[in-house]
């Protein structure tokens, strides 16, 4: 028997051709949906309506295309999705770090804050950062009063990526709950990925005369990184899911205004439909993404 070698490469797994159970699994999927499309369509006692949906997503006026209420609110979903991701991984790498460090004491921190908000529903979570950490905390009357002083630039950035001055005081207590619920999740992420870097690249670097941050700063953390790409990217798409929790705080993303949108019109299926379209397109996309930064 020849010895495995380091260079040696897995053996390739054998392609399984289309058989007939594939052919007859697949009849049967396709009969199940046309029953369901079916029932829908003809059996089912509705008026569907979806010549008003295109206006919902594009409309035109006299200052050109402009996008609808169920586009505005998948851009507010984007921006939560991107603000609350990109603190989540920061905190969470950073209890990831506390939790690998030698100090029992930040292991202890790290490990309680983890478990408590991996535990909690998201849904308490928003209520607890927009009731009590917000508003009874922060002064957001003096906050907003000190951004309406800034430049017209400058405060234009800030609502091109945010929201309008007089709702910052719901969208980032929003961000804050969806970025701590998401940070648990990231610090395992993380943690795992660190933890199954070789120990002897760390010794390998400790052998070189680099320090303790220094091994993990250009050694550990960018392998690390490589391995956390799929769990990333499949946390990143259940942020993006998971933000439509905060319609509960009127926040006009999309879950919220598709809510609003089917109780003005009475469209509910056409609605409701359109919006678990623009879900699925979106984060497919992401998907597809994700999975060509990968390879």
């Amino acid at each position: 028997m020849t010895p495995t070698t380091a260079t040696s490469r897995p053996p390739q797994l054998r392609r399984r051709g289309f058989k007939a159970r594939d052919g007859l699994i697949l009849a049967g999927l396709a009969l199940a949906l046309g029953g369901l499309a079916w029932r829908a369509l003809i059996d089912f006692s509705y008026d569907w309506q979806w010549s008003d949906m295109p206006r919902y997503l594009l409309y035109c006026d006299e200052a050109g295309w402009q996008p609808g209420v169920l586009l505005r609110g998948l851009g507010l979903t984007l921006k939560l999705a991107v603000w609350a991701s990109a603190v989540a991984m920061l905190a969470g790498l950073a209890l990831a770090l506390a939790r690998l460090s030698r100090s029992l004491y930040l292991k202890l921190m790290a490990r309680t804050v983890v478990e408590v908000c991996r535990n909690i529903p998201p849904l308490v979570l928003v209520f607890i950062a927009f009731y009590f950490l917000s508003a009874a905390l922060l002064p957001w009357d003096r906050l907003l009063a000190f951004v309406n002083q800034w430049p017209p630039a400058l405060k234009s950035i800030l609502e091109a990526s945010t929201m309008r001055t007089g709702e910052l005081n719901v969208f980032f207590p929003a961000v804050a709950a969806l970025a701590l619920y998401e940070a648990a999740y990231f610090a395992e992420i993380f943690r795992g990925a660190i933890l199954s870097v070789s120990r002897g690249q760390g010794e390998a670097a400790w052998c070189l005369g680099l320090s303790r941050w220094q091994s993990l700063r250009s050694v550990i953390l960018p392998q690390a990184f490589r391995k956390a790409v799929p769990q990333l990217a499949g946390q990143f798409i259940s942020t993006v899911k998971e933000s439509s929790i905060v319609s509960v705080l009127s926040l006009a993303e999309l879950t919220y205004s598709g809510q609003q949108l089917s109780t003005t019109t009475h469209r509910l299926f056409e609605v409701w439909l359109t919006v678990a379209a623009l879900y699925f397109a979106f984060n497919f996309s992401l998907s597809l993404f994700f999975q060509r930064l990968e390879r």
